[in-house]
């Protein structure tokens, strides 16, 4: 049972709010072989300050106050390179 923690900002619309928890899933679903309905996952909002990123980019990326934190733990039996697709996944 993969646990995904979402955390993002306060102000995020519900509708984003259920897109992205639903790209996650669909990307465990298809990539990670988990099965259907093992969705668990935990979805914090946040006021601006306790969201911290360099606001003035790192390694040629640049982020915004919309930045999104996606965490997942998985349990035994699952390869690295099934985690890095995982990642990888658009």
């Amino acid at each position: 049972m993969p646990l995904a923690r979402i955390d993002l900002a306060a102000d995020t619309p519900a509708a984003h709010v259920t897109a992205i928890s639903e790209v996650v899933y669909d990307a465990m679903l298809s990539t990670a072989n988990v099965p259907m309905h093992d969705k668990f996952q935990i979805i914090n909002r946040h006021a601006n300050d306790e969201l911290v990123y360099p606001a003035e980019g790192y390694l040629g990326i640049s982020y915004t106050p919309g930045i999104i934190f996606i965490q997942i733990t998985w349990n035994a039996g699952r390869s690295v390179e099934v985690k890095k697709a995982f990642f990888t996944k658009r």
